[in-house]
């Protein structure tokens, strides 16, 4: 499996992982397809729906503005 970690997600990816209902089983079937860690894909769920400061180790995935970028306008 390639290292994408830190990379920009594909067009479309986004969208994929948030039509899926975030149970431990989709996160692991998306980290697999999307050669992704399960972490990664928790951290869309959490951008997208959850009110918090993902921290300075998280720069990353505060640029990618999940919610913003899908039009997400439900949760804080």
């Amino acid at each position: 499996m390639r290292d994408r970690k830190g990379h920009e997600y594909s067009d479309g990816e986004l969208e994929i992982i948030l039509s899926l209902v975030p149970t431990d089983q989709n996160i692991g079937h998306l980290a697999r397809l999307l050669e992704r860690s399960d972490d990664a894909i928790r951290i869309v769920y959490k951008q997208a729906y959850e009110k918090r400061d993902f921290g300075k180790t998280a720069i990353a995935q505060r640029k990618k503005e999940v919610k913003v970028h899908l039009g997400i306008s439900i949760g804080n």
